[in-house]
């Protein structure tokens, strides 16, 4: 591989991972680029080399963020007709990645509906989803889910897998096995058909 292009995806990479952290920490408005900047131990203007923006930077942040949350989604997924237990692998990935990488978890969770975030920006990334709505979509043709609009079943499942987390990474309760188990059947309970 190119020293040079490794470089410039260092950088890259670690503007991305000091936004993260930064606006997880201190929000969007207490945290200027030359903090950014000072914290992935890059010029501030680097920063204008690879973004045009706070708001451009942010908006791809998001975007490699909400990839990353997709393919964890998907992880060995091979698609079976099983909707249980697809619902079930589906759930338990979603928690395990937001357990796994919290400062990205908290950094969607606050920017998820933030004007900073455009609009284009979450349309585009709704494709990383698309095959979990198709999913659900499956399973409510099927007569397994629930019949409902795409967007309520999505919230509720979306809803209950991010409480959860809280949960977990608040300290709050600790989320055993067992009790992720219980999480996610009582989910599945909410949305199926009896």
């Amino acid at each position: 591989m190119n020293i040079q292009y490794m470089k410039i995806t260092d950088k890259r990479e670690a503007i991305l991972q000091a936004t993260m952290q930064l606006i997880t920490e201190h929000g969007f408005h207490a945290t200027p680029m030359s903090m950014v900047a000072k914290q992935a131990g890059v010029a501030a203007g680097t920063i204008y080399h690879y973004f045009s923006s706070k708001e451009e930077l942010i908006n791809k942040l998001y975007a490699e963020l909400k990839q990353k949350m997709g393919a964890a989604l998907l992880q060995n997924d091979a698609g079976s007709s099983n909707i249980r237990e697809r619902f079930f692998r589906f759930y338990r990935n979603l928690y395990t990645h937001f357990i796994q990488h919290p400062d990205e978890f908290g950094f969607l969770e606050q920017y998820a509906n933030s004007p900073y975030i455009s609009q284009a920006s979450k349309e585009e990334n709704q494709q990383f989803y698309k095959p979990v709505v198709d999913f659900l979509l499956q399973g409510m043709e099927m007569g397994v889910l629930r019949g409902m609009e795409q967007e309520l079943i999505t919230a509720l499942v979306y809803g209950h897998v991010v409480s959860v987390a809280k949960l977990q990474l608040s300290g709050q309760l600790e989320i055993t096995d067992t009790r992720l188990q219980q999480a996610i059947q009582s989910c599945w309970d909410s949305v199926k058909i009896n």
